[in-house]
Order: C-alpha cells, then structure tokens, then sequence
C-alpha cells in the first residue's frame, strides 16, 4: 500500500510540473515584442497613408491648375473677337485693348487679367434672313435677345463680320445703331423634313431667294423656288431634276445658322480664399473655376496687346502638410504656357 501511494504521489507530481505556466518575466517579454511590433506595423500603415493623402493632394493640386489654365488660355485664344475698333466701355470701365494686365502690388506678380472679345458659345441665332443695310435683326426667341440691353451688354457681334451696339430690344427683335453691311440668309423649319423631301416648310421665308446655297445640317441645298414659306430646294445640281435631302431634321432646326454674340469683359482673378474666378463685367456675375490657386503670372506686363504672351500658374495643396516646410506646407505645382492671341488683328 504504501508502495501505492508513493507511486500516487510521483505522478501527481510529476503532472504538476508538466502543467506549469508562464513566468511573469515571460509574459512582460512576449508583451514587449507585441507592443514593437504592433508599433512597427502601424508606423507602416501611417506612413503609407499620409504618402498616399499627400500625393492625392498633389494630384488635385495639379488638376486644379491644369482646369485653370485650360479655361484661360480658351478665352485668351478668343480675346479680341468681335471687339470694337475704339474698345467697349461698361459701367466698369473702359476697355480699348483686347487684354489688360492688373499687378498685385503686394506680391510684385500679376494677379489678374482682364480679356475683351466674345467668348464662349452664340447668344442666339438669326431667326430670318438679314439683308444688307438693315437696322434690325430677328433672333430665334425672346430669351436669346434677353442677353442684350442697352447698357452694359449692348455690344454684339453678328456672324463673324458686322459689329454694333444694340439700341433697342422688343422680344426677338434687337435694334442696331447702324446698318449691316452683308446679307446673311438664313430660316428656321416649321415643320419636320424627312429623307427624300425636296419641300421644306419654313418659319418665314422673308429675304429668301432662289439661287441661294444654304446648309441643313451636313447637307448643302440650293433653292430653286419658293412659295410663300415652301422652298423647294436642290441637294445636287449637276444631277437632274431636284435632288432631295437625305436626312431627317425636326421642326425648330435652323438652316445656314448664322450666330449672334455679346461682347463683353471677362476678368480672370484669384480671391482671398484662393478660388480662381471667372467674372463677366457687363453682366456682373462671378464664376469659381477651380480651387487653391496659388498665383497667375503673365508676360509681358504692358497694356499694349502683344501677339504672344506666356502664363505661367502656381497651384498649392489644399492641407498644409507639417513634414513639409517650404511655402507655409503647402506643396505647389506650377504649369506654364505660351498662347498667341490669334483674333488680336483680325478685329
């Protein structure tokens, strides 16, 4: 028995010692190690995510000035069309060049430009025929000839030729101050046309004449007869008989569009917040364009227009990042182009 026991006791021993933990010692190590690595891994994760975050900003950096340059060297390409021999002058101020400079006295750098033409899309299109030595036109509706008035929007320019100031507006008709100098035909359908018509009904048919060329869409035509508001036309005219149109063109759609533009102001600038805007002078509106715009720089700096001109455009991170001590933590990248202002002597 006692032999028993002492065997009993062996064993139980012997299980104790196999099932003993962790010493304290152990477990402080094993957290330490933990607590490194945890701090390596998220040290990593840190790093790469503000790489990313600084990069993302750049990149919008980038894109804002890209977005911004793009926008102003479209309308300084255009400054200059349709722009009065003697300049235009609105409520504020007088314009006699097609682009004017404005210095930033505290940073020494150009901070703004003031371009003068017709920009953009038409503000209409002549609804009838124009003959020469005329002193109205027709636009195609009421809200067209609302961009006109006699103040500050009352410069407009009509298919690509004849420049006036609008002296009257009455719904579509605007009244110039003097007369046109070319005959612009033009019509606008009242009915749809199908492939294979040679009969188009128009709107009016007022200053129309056979032998006139016309387009319709890609189509070329030349009218070979009118009745009251019909014209019959031909698409060939070296083929026999009158050859039909060959396609389709719903009702409202305009033949040989002759466009009517406002010319006005427009001055690119930076605001306090560093939004670069946009502002239409003549009708007072302001447009942001694009964001944590830094500075615009423009040569030459003087008030004679110039062919050429190099805008050089600094955009700046929108965050501040702390690891980066240059320009108060703000990254820049900057875009620089030369444009000629192609319209400048073709005024």
């Amino acid at each position: 028995m006692k032999e028993e026991k002492g065997l009993r006791s062996s064993l139980i021993g012997s299980a104790l010692i196999e099932k003993k933990g962790f010493t304290l010692v152990e477990l402080l190590v094993a957290m330490v190690l933990s607590f490194i690595l945890v701090g390596a891994v998220y040290g990593t994760f840190t790093s790469q995510q503000k790489s990313y975050t600084v990069q993302d900003q750049v990149a919008e950096a980038q894109q804002n000035a890209r977005m911004a340059m793009n926008i102003l060297l479209r309308d300084m390409r255009m400054a200059g069309y349709g722009m009065p021999d003697d300049g235009i002058t609105i409520s504020k101020g007088t314009y006699s060049n097609a682009i004017h400079i404005s210095k930033n006295d505290n940073q020494q750098s150009f901070d703004s430009i003031t371009l003068v033409g017709a920009f953009g899309a038409p503000s209409g299109y002549l609804s009838q025929t124009l003959s020469a030595g005329s002193t109205e036109i027709f636009l195609g509706s009421g809200a067209e000839a609302e961009h006109f008035d006699t103040a500050d929007n009352k410069y407009i320019f009509i298919g690509g030729i004849d420049k006036f100031q609008v002296t009257g507006v009455a719904g579509n008709k605007i009244t110039l101050n003097g007369k046109t100098s070319v005959r612009f035909p033009t019509a606008v359908l009242k009915e749809k046309v199908q492939n294979g018509e040679t009969d188009l009904l128009v709107v009016s048919a007022s200053g129309l004449a056979s032998g006139d060329m016309l387009n319709l869409g890609k189509e070329t035509f030349t009218i070979t007869g009118i009745a009251t508001n019909t014209l019959t036309v031909d698409t060939d005219s070296d083929a026999g008989g009158n050859q039909p149109i060959s396609g389709t063109y719903p009702a409202g759609t305009i033949i040989n569009p002759i466009p009517v533009f406002r010319v006005t102001a427009v001055e690119y600038a930076i605001d306090p917040y560093g939004e670069f805007t946009r502002e239409d002078k003549a009708k007072r509106t302001v447009a942001e364009l694009a964001g944590s715009i830094q500075d615009i720089q423009i040569t030459p700096d003087d008030q004679a227009d110039q062919p050429w001109y190099t805008v050089t455009l600094t955009a700046r991170t929108k965050n501040p990042d702390p690891d980066y001590i240059q320009n108060e933590g703000r990254r820049q990248r900057v875009l620089q182009s030369r444009v000629a202002l192609r319209n400048l002597y073709n005024r």
